[in-house]
């Protein structure tokens, strides 16, 4: 991610922490977790994006899901 993609995700995360209700700091550290999710969403699929998404406590099935991949493949990518 560089500069710019950082500078976008804040705003958009801004956006939706307002929407919120709670702590300021809880509602941005959810919204950040949101908007860097669907970063990687966007992103092709590799090993690299899946242990991101992993990190970030994002489902395998969510992303089996989101890419429309079984086990097999995910297994592949992440056995390479």
């Amino acid at each position: 991610m560089n500069y710019t993609d950082t500078k976008q995700n804040m705003r958009k995360a801004v956006l939706i922490a307002k929407t919120l209700e709670g702590s300021w700091s809880v509602r941005m550290k959810m919204a950040l977790d949101i908007v860097i999710i669907n970063h990687y969403l966007k992103q092709p699929l590799s090993k690299d994006i899946i242990e991101r998404l992993l990190l970030k406590g994002l489902s395998l099935r969510r992303i089996k899901k989101h890419y429309k991949v079984g086990m097999k493949e995910i297994n592949s990518l992440m056995a390479s």
